[in-house]
């Protein structure tokens, strides 16, 4: 698998948020960690509650609601072939 870059274009490409997966309350619960993510240092942030590729999984999902990743251009754009990033380190 490619390592996925932590950079601010990939976080605005990244599809996490409207993923199925992505339930209203965890996104609620995330919002200001993100938006910080967008103005601060992304390199050495440890985990993220979106871009989860480069990151590591959700500390909010927990169920398989359906996955978009195959829809994201961060995937194709590093040609990672997994799905569900964000309920397993480096995906399923």
């Amino acid at each position: 698998m490619s390592v996925v870059e932590k950079t601010k274009a990939n976080l605005i490409a990244c599809k996490c948020l409207v993923c199925p997966s992505y339930e209203f309350t965890c996104k609620v619960q995330s919002m200001p960690s993100n938006v910080l993510l967008l103005i601060g240092d992304m390199d050495n942030r440890i985990h993220a509650e979106k871009l989860f590729c480069a990151y590591e999984k959700s500390s909010c999902i927990e169920q398989k609601k359906g996955c978009i990743c195959p829809e994201c251009e961060v995937q194709k754009k590093y040609d990672l072939k997994k799905v569900y990033y964000c309920l397993e380190d480096g995906g399923k």
